[in-house]
Order: C-alpha cells, then sequence, then structure tokens
C-alpha cells in the first residue's frame, strides 16, 4: 500500500519519535526469550529518574492489587514484559518530544490532551472490565502519535498544514486529515497505526486508534466488546476535549460527550464523578511525566451547563424518555422547499418534532444530532437521493432501527423491490395523500414504539443482571469472611496463600507463614461461657490484624485457630514477626462485661518456603507440626525449627 511506502521512506529518514538510551535498551531486552526479570530490572535501574517513574506508575495502573509495588524487580513481575516494554517506550518518547522545530504545533498541549485521554480510558475499563486498564492508557497516551511525526519530520511544512486549520470548524478531524493526505501522502491516522505496529501494539488497538475519533468509520457492530472498546476510547477522547478546549466550545463538547455516554449507559452523575476524579489525577500524573497542566472547571458544572434547546444532542439523547407516546421525532429530507414546508408544518401540528433537511448528504448530517425515531425522505433529489440515503443508512449500526418512509411517484414492481432492498420500510406515491401520510405514520409509530419497548425490555435485564452480579459480589465475600471476627476465612486463606506460592514461585521471593493457637482456650470457654470466648477470639483478632505489616494477611481457620500469611518475608525476619506478634497478644488486655482483663497467650508454628516443601499443603502441614512443637514444650512460645 501507499502509506506503508511513505511509511518506509519516513523511517529512513531517522526523524521518527523513536526510543534512545536506557529506554532502546529495555525495549531491546524485553524482546529477547531468554530474558530474566533480574537483567530488565538491572537495566532500568541504570537511569535513576527512570527507576523512580516505573515504579510510581506501576503502582497506579495497577492500584487495584492487593499488595504495593516496592521495586523495579517487582514492577517486572507484576506488569509482564509487554506491558513495562510499551510504558518505557512512552515515558522515553514524552521525555524526548517535549517541545520541538514545528512552530505551528503546540507540543505540550499534545502530551497534556494524550494524557488525560489515557487517564480517562484507564479509569472508564476500570468500570466496564474491558481490557487490562494498563493497555488501554498505553493506547490513549499515544492514540495520536502520528501527528507527533509529522510535526517531527516535516516541522515547516505541517506548521503550514496546521495553519489552514480553523479549530472551532465541525468536520476538523476530516479536514485535517484531507490536509494531510493531500500535502504528505498519508494521514496522521495511518502514520498512527504504522507506528503502534512496529512497537508491538495488538491489531485492535491499532483500529481503535485509527477510528476512534469517528467510531461510525470502523464497522464494529453496536453493543459488542470491540464496540464498546472503541466508544471508550472515543468517551474518553471527549473528556480530554471539554477540559482542554477553548470555554466557547465547550458546551459543543459536552453535548457530545454526553451522547456517547448514554450510548455506554453511564449516568450523567457517573461520569461528573468519574471526570473530576480523572482530572485530579491528571493534574499529578502531569508533574511526573514533566507536563503542563491547567485548572480546570468542576465536570458537574461543565455539564450541567449544556443548554436543551430543540434539536440539541442533551434532548435528542433523552427525548424517548420524556416525550409523549404520540409524538415521535421525525427527520424529512427533501431538495423541494414547499413539499418541506408544508410536511414540516403539518408534522408538527400532528404533535411531532421535526427536523428539514433538503438532501441525503445533509440528512445523514442530522442523523446522529437529531437521532430521529422515523425519517420521511424523497426519492430523487440532487448530490445523494433516496435510495443511496437509505443505504448510507443502514450501514450505520446507529442508524439501523430507524423507521424510514421513502415518497416516490415510481410504482413499478422492480422499483418499489429496490427501494426495499436499499432499506425502505414504507413508501407514500406522490402526490401526497395526507389521510394515508397519517396511517402510514402511525403504523410506523406502532413499530418505533415495540422496538423502544424491546429496548426498555434490555435495559431492564441489563440492570438486572448488575444488580444480580452485585448481590453474587457480596454472597461470594460472604463466603470467603468469618462471620464473627470478620477476617478472611479458611477458604480465603487457602486461596490467598495459593496466590502467594504461585507469585514466589515466578518470582524467587520468600514466604512464611505462621499457624496460631489461643493457649487454654477451653478453659476460657468453661469458666466464662461461649460469650467471652467470643469476645476473646474478636479482639484477638483486632490485635493481630493492627499488629501484623501491610502486606500480610490475618485468617481464621477456626476455633482458636488463625493464619498469618506473610509474602517478602524470608527466615531470618520472619521468625522476628512472629515473636512480636506473640508479645503483642501476651500485653494485651481482653475486655468483657463478664471478665474484665483476661490476659491470653497464643503459640506460633512457623513455616517458610523451601525447595523440600513442593506444594502449599506442606508448608501448612509444616506449621502446624511446628504449633503442636510449641504446645508441646509449654506453649506462649514460636517454634520455627
Amino acid at each position: 500500500m501507499a502509506e506503508n511506502q511513505k511509511y518506509e521512506e519516513l523511517k529512513a529518514t531517522g526523524n521518527l519519535p523513536s526510543p534512545s538510551g536506557v529506554a532502546l535498551q529495555v525495549i531491546s531486552l524485553t524482546q529477547k526469550s531468554d530474558v530474566s526479570n533480574q537483567e530488565i530490572a538491572h537495566a532500568i535501574k541504570a537511569d535513576p529518574a527512570l527507576s523512580g517513574r516505573v515504579i510510581k506508575i506501576a503502582n497506579s495502573l495497577v492500584a487495584y492489587q492487593t499488595r504495593p509495588i516496592a521495586s523495579v524487580v517487582d514492577a517486572v513481575a507484576i506488569l509482564g514484559l509487554n506491558i513495562l516494554r510499551q510504558l518505557v517506550l512512552s515515558l522515553s518518547l514524552v521525555d524526548a518530544n517535549q517541545e520541538g522545530a514545528c512552530k505551528g504545533f503546540n507540543y505540550q498541549h499534545f502530551w497534556s490532551h494524550s494524557l488525560l485521554r489515557a487517564i480517562a480510558a484507564q479509569q472508564l475499563v476500570l468500570r466496564g472490565s474491558l481490557v487490562s486498564p494498563e493497555e488501554v492508557f498505553i493506547l490513549g497516551l499515544l492514540g495520536q502519535v502520528g501527528q507527533l511525526a509529522l510535526a517531527s519530520s516535516y516541522p515547516q511544512e505541517y506548521s503550514a498544514t496546521l495553519g489552514k486549520m480553523i479549530l472551532t470548524d465541525e468536520g476538523a478531524e476530516e479536514k485535517l486529515t484531507d490536509l494531510e493526505f493531500a500535502e504528505f501522502g498519508l494521514t496522521h491516522n495511518q502514520l498512527t497505526v504504522e507506528l503502534l505496529t512496529e512497537w508491538g501494539i495488538p491489531p485492535l488497538f491499532q483500529k481503535i486508534a485509527m477510528h476512534y475519533k469517528n467510531p461510525g468509520l470502523a464497522g464494529f457492530t453496536k453493543g459488542d466488546r470491540d464496540w464498546r472498546l472503541l466508544n471508550v476510547l472515543h468517551l474518553a477522547d471527549l473528556l480530554a476535549s471539554l477540559c482542554l478546549t477553548q470555554e466557547s466550545r465547550r458546551q459543543n463538547v459536552a453535548g457530545k460527550l454526553l451522547q456517547v455516554s448514554s450510548s455506554l449507559e453511564i449516568e450523567v452523575d457517573e461520569l461528573a464523578g468519574l471526570g473530576n476524579k480523572i482530572v485530579q489525577e491528571w493534574q499529578e500524573w502531569s508533574k511526573l511525566f514533566g507536563i503542563h497542566s491547567v485548572a480546570v472547571p468542576s465536570l458537574v458544572n461543565l455539564l450541567g451547563s449544556v443548554p436543551q434547546q430543540p434539536g440539541s444532542d442533551i434532548q435528542s439523547a433523552n427525548l424517548s424518555d420524556h416525550a409523549d407516546s404520540s409524538s415521535l421525532r421525525i427527520l424529512v429530507v427533501d431538495d423541494d422547499r414547499s413539499i418541506l414546508m408544508l410536511l414540516q408544518h403539518l408534522l408538527i401540528k400532528m404533535g411531532h418534532t421535526v427536523v428539514t433537511a433538503k438532501n441525503g448528504l445533509e440528512g445523514l448530517g442530522k442523523v446522529a444530532d437529531f437521532k430521529p425515531q422515523l425519517i420521511i425522505t424523497d426519492w430523487v433529489m440532487p448530490e445523494m437521493d433516496g435510495i443511496e440515503f437509505c443505504k448510507a443508512l443502514r450501514k450505520n449500526p446507529a442508524a439501523k432501527d430507524i423507521y424510514v418512509v421513502i415518497v416516490t411517484a415510481q410504482v413499478s414492481t422492480e422499483q418499489l423491490v429496490e427501494a426495499f432492498e436499499a432499506g425502505a420500510d414504507d413508501y407514500i406515491n406522490k402526490p401526497l395523500n395526507f389521510k394515508v401520510l397519517g396511517a402510514r405514520l402511525r403504523a410506523g409509530q406502532r413499530v418505533v414504539q415495540l422496538q423502544e419497548e424491546l429496548e426498555f425490555d434490555r435495559r431492564q435485564l441489563r440492570r438486572f443482571a448488575a444488580e444480580l452480579e452485585a448481590s453474587n459480589q457480596h454472597l461470594q465475600q460472604l463466603a470467603l469472611t468469618d462471620v464473627l471476627t470478620e477476617l478472611p476465612n479458611r477458604r480465603n486463606a487457602n486461596e490467598q496463600l495459593d496466590r502467594e506460592w504461585a507469585i514466589a514461585e515466578r518470582t524467587g521471593r520468600p514466604l512464611s507463614c505462621m499457624m496460631i493457637d489461643i493457649d487454654y482456650f477451653k478453659l476460657i470457654n468453661d469458666t466464662y461461657g461461649h460469650n467471652v470466648g467470643d469476645d476473646v477470639l474478636k479482639q484477638l483478632a483486632n490485635v493481630l490484624r493492627s499488629t501484623v505489616r501491610k502486606q500480610d494477611m490475618v485468617c481464621r481457620l477456626g476455633g482458636e485457630e488463625f493464619l498469618v500469611i506473610c509474602p517478602d518475608s524470608p527466615p531470618e525476619n520472619a521468625f522476628q514477626y512472629a515473636e512480636r506478634l506473640r508479645l503483642s497478644v501476651a500485653a494485651s488486655n481482653i475486655n468483657s462485661e463478664v471478665a474484665p482483663n483476661i490476659r491470653i497467650t497464643v503459640s506460633i508454628g512457623l513455616a517458610y518456603k523451601c525447595r523440600e516443601l513442593l506444594n502449599v499443603d506442606m508448608l501448612l502441614q509444616l506449621a502446624d507440626k511446628r504449633l503442636y512443637a510449641a504446645k508441646a514444650g509449654g506453649r506462649n512460645k514460636t517454634v520455627a525449627a
């Protein structure tokens, strides 16, 4: 293809954005099949600034993980080689391209917008679990890198191209790509795809980068995973534009933003709250990336100020919920001005909301904004006739349910078949009979209402499914929690220990566990009763919880027996942790209404992961055996060997 050849020519100049220094070395290492995490970490550590930023960003990207990332080795192990390579690549590109020779290209605005889009996309996928947030962050950050590439390769020429743009124009993206193709033989979107391909970004992400400014061109099926991911990035880009665009354009951008969020079933309040969180993170991350950020008004105020005039995006997005059941949103397309005005007048008198267009091309442009439920279109029109209009309409997944009535003086069987095959639902003969028109509209209205009832049922089912999912998650949490102490129960402990064992196997990090038993607990129950025994168990749980390290996990196995899982605990330290727990319990007063100031002690069996232990069961058996030895040895002690 011509753009591939053009890309190879640009690549040969050496002017395209590319990593350098330590970043280049790290990227080369990650492409080797036999490289170790330690080798990659060693290369990153050669640049202290890069090391710190990798750890900080990795912690932000995987904030849903339970354990904080404390070292470069941890970052490499948790992120994986692909994400790490893309993260280092991104950091290198931002560092090396904070400014440049293209005077018409605002480098700081470019990176500020890209970072804001990346953070917004990351937060949006977290609510829907579409892909990993680390991957979509990289996609958001590099989604327009082709513009940077053109500015780097053709600084004077691209500056002149940008000078021909009027940013307030509708269709600015299409105009820019047209100018780019005419001047350079390829567009910034095509160049973005070529660069992402070279950097190992997945093909789906390449297609999304190509089309997220105009999602309708991607050809995805509405509602499926790829469509949702594409529109998540589209929404993230609109949110970034809303924050960074001129104040005079914010209402227009906010209208489009709310329209897209509605299609993704994100409520205005949720979007505003999420937007404020995104802006806050963006301002913090900007310091980390060395990018200039600006103060942004509250998203609640920005979204709440959108005017709701007839035909606006916001009203169009919500009319189906609030309009009278006998009212339709109707788009009339006809090149005859007198017929257009007559139909508009009659339909408004019938109680419908009407927008007009003078040909198919203009009609297509109004479909997205007005969201008509029914279209009345003439057959014979200049620029785009009714048949071509129907065909173009049916190619758009968002318009597939619109009821289309075609007006024609052509009544032969072949021509009517052609109209229906093009996507028309009904037809009316010329000259117009307005009684027939009213009857056809009522028939179309029944179809529209049935479609909307079906969509309402689908939304209800989705809502019920979400509520069921939340209920299942709550039940799952209950199934993993000990009711009395609110600690993780035995099942939860086994699952967590399996995870920690797998991490220790993969990374070589140490792992220990403590089996803890209350000394003479039966005597407490026999002396004071089981209610006091329950108080002892709950308060002991609090003592253990407050004494262990942040990364440790305290669990109740049953009865008076507890387990503490200690990741990153070598034998020389784990014994000290166990003794600190034992002494902390011995020094605590257990208070109960029946028996204040009860003193208890615990015995602890301590075991470490080593080559002799082949699995988790053997680790637990060893800890239990050592607990028994502590009991047999007089209680109130820790046995580790």
